[in-house]
């Protein structure tokens, strides 16, 4: 397993604490693990299924209603 090392893991969260990084990451709903020193051990395949090869959601069309037949004088 390959993990993300302290230098990509700043550069992600913009945090240098590993408690901060924590919860940035969970706030997130990153899946990761504590090592023992307190550090963060996140996959990179976790790391790249948040980022990389996430798809950008299509924009959701919005209903809109009709009122031309109000708006119309007979």
């Amino acid at each position: 397993m390959i993990f993300a090392n302290a230098d990509i893991l700043e550069q992600l969260t913009g945090k240098r604490r590993p408690s901060a990084q924590a919860r940035w990451l969970i706030s997130r709903c990153y899946k990761f693990e504590r090592r023992a020193d307190g550090t963060i051990a996140l996959r990179m395949d976790e790391l790249d299924a948040h980022t990389v090869s996430r798809s950008v959601p299509s924009a959701k069309r919005r209903w809109a209603v009709d009122l031309s037949q109000f708006n119309e004088r007979q």
